[in-house]
């Protein structure tokens, strides 16, 4: 997570804008169904 974190300051940083909290990382060692596909799909917005 520290990692994560970090990138986000530095993209933040980079960007001239604050990190405001909350900031929400999910980390998922297995799941439930190996054979499963997940796709996610995401979209940032900067204004």
């Amino acid at each position: 997570m520290p990692l994560f974190t970090a990138g986000a300051a530095r993209a933040a940083e980079k960007l001239g804008v604050t990190l405001l909290p909350p900031l929400t990382g999910i980390g998922v060692a297995a799941l439930a169904e190996p054979d499963i596909l997940v796709e996610i799909e995401a979209t940032a917005v900067i204004e």
